[in-house]
């Protein structure tokens, strides 16, 4: 049981007896707290301490942690950087070798590949509309070269190509024949 703090009663140590009694009863005394399920500050800031050492213990463990993580996250991160550069090599690689393949010139299917590989359609059909139209070109180029080339005046080469040589003596031929045909009809009609 605790004792009464007689220090908050004004003048207590020169009353009587009787007025100290007296005093005492008229105090205000309250009720009886129950602490069972308290500890004491002795043991709260030894468990507070004790907290703390643990909490800087667990921080700098954390940080370990956390540093390794980063380091393994960096890792990762290079890694798959190094792998998604090769796989856009070889892709362009690949796909530069069927435009060659194709007839494109290595600039240009060089540079579709590369657009094919970023996913840039535009690029991808504006090359293939420059491939179309040098192809178209060269296709032209190559009909005017095959083409016979008049004789005469400003005719160029006078030798005849094994085609018109062919041609030329299936109209000798021809006319050959005509004329043996006509004699024939003539001679059977009368020379009308």
């Amino acid at each position: 049981m605790a004792n009464i703090d007689t220090t908050a009663i004004e003048g207590f140590e020169v009353m009587t007896p009787e007025q100290k009694v007296e005093a005492l009863l008229k105090l205000d005394i309250p009720e009886k707290v129950d602490l069972t399920g308290y500890i004491s500050k002795a043991q709260f800031d030894k468990v507070t301490s004790e907290l703390a050492d643990t909490k800087k213990q667990l921080k700098g463990k954390m940080t370990e942690d956390e540093a390794k993580k980063a380091e393994e996250d960096k890792a990762r991160s290079e890694l798959e950087n190094k792998y998604q550069e090769l796989l856009k090599k070889s892709t362009i690689a690949e796909h530069t070798s069927k435009y060659l393949a194709l007839g494109y010139d290595e600039k240009l299917a060089r540079s579709t590949a590369e657009a094919l590989f970023d996913g840039d359609m535009d690029k991808v059909f504006q090359n293939q509309q420059t491939f179309n139209a040098a192809y178209e070109k060269k296709l032209r180029a190559d009909l005017v070269k095959s083409d016979p080339r008049p004789g005469g005046a400003g005719g160029g080469n006078d030798e005849k190509t094994a085609g018109e040589k062919i041609a030329e003596r299936i109209g000798k031929n021809r006319a050959e024949a005509n004329t043996a045909a006509n004699e024939i009809l003539k001679h059977f009609t009368g020379g009308n």
